[in-house]
């Protein structure tokens, strides 16, 4: 109960605190925003390689290093977006950031040391592309008329999908429980999914149809937001609830292997960065490349 009522805190304090800072602040194409998404992409690329040093204790990150290449590219991306820098400049800051670690592992101190080359730098060239290359898809949203309402209707199908999920999940567990005890017997038909063994049916599908029925009812309510009517909507719902799911078992095969419950602890209730912006990183790639489509 104690880490329903934490989530339940940093829903009503950091929903709000972002719908506030999309309608109030949406000058520069949303500067504010895409600089909290630069921030988390940095914060989230520190948690990352965390859980590389603790799956591999011949990887040493840099604190101050790491940080940097995570949000090297959502930054790239802000740069085009707010000063209208030619489009080529994320390509190029993606060839420049990932040659750099490249280049860097001609100087090692021994020869012992080239023997961790490939770590580091599979390693380094992941915590650039994770979670920054996905987040940097937010930034993008601006590039779309009604920018505003898009990243609003992104938000809520990813937020409510991840609220009904752990809702309708819980509720199971809760019906569960009781029939269990009435029986006498344990019932429980889950989704056999290893990679997150407590995830079941009912979380998933009450997860996967709230992105639907945002996108359906934006569509109603705001009808120049999403091209193509509401047969366009459902689809493109339909997809990035999906994505959103994706986007969790992704992070928790990641956490799974460095044996972590959490990637992080920053956020009472949810754990660090990462845990609050799985869902999103699929779904804002297949959001935008959708709505690009559409368009």
């Amino acid at each position: 109960m104690r880490n329903l009522g934490l989530r339940l805190i940093v829903w009503f304090i950091g929903v709000p605190g972002l719908v506030a800072i999309v309608l109030l602040l949406p000058f520069q194409n949303h500067l504010v925003l895409n600089l909290v998404v630069v921030s988390m992409s940095a914060l989230g690329a520190a948690e990352l390689a965390s859980m590389f040093e603790r799956k591999d204790a011949k990887y040493k990150a840099s604190f101050v290093i790491i940080p940097l290449l995570g949000g090297s590219i959502p930054a790239a991306h802000l740069l085009v977006v707010t000063f209208q820098l030619p489009e080529l400049v994320p390509y190029m800051a993606i060839v420049a950031v990932i040659g750099a670690i490249l280049f860097v592992q001609i100087f090692r101190h021994t020869a012992d040391d080239f023997r961790h080359t490939l770590t580091n730098v599979a390693a380094n060239v992941t915590v650039v592309v994770y979670p920054g290359l996905f987040l940097s898809f937010i930034i993008r949203f601006n590039e779309f008329a009604h920018s505003s309402g898009l990243i609003l209707v992104f938000l809520c199908s990813v937020f409510f999908n991840d609220t009904m999920a752990y809702l309708a999940g819980g509720a199971y567990r809760l019906i569960r429980v009781a029939i269990a005890k009435r029986n006498g017997r344990d019932w429980s038909p889950r989704v056999v999914l290893p990679v997150s063994p407590k995830k079941t049916v009912a979380g998933f599908i009450g997860g996967f149809v709230m992105a639907p029925i945002v996108l359906v009812a934006a569509d109603r309510i705001f009808p120049e937001i999403i091209p193509g009517g509401w047969q366009a909507a459902l689809v493109v719902g339909a997809l990035v609830g999906v994505a959103t799911i994706v986007g969790d078992l992704i992070e928790s095969a990641i956490k799974r292997s460095a044996t972590s419950k959490d990637s992080g602890a920053l956020i009472p209730g949810r754990g660090g960065i990462l845990d609050s912006v799985d869902s999103v990183l699929y779904a804002a790639p297949v959001f935008y490349y959708l709505l690009l489509y559409l368009s």
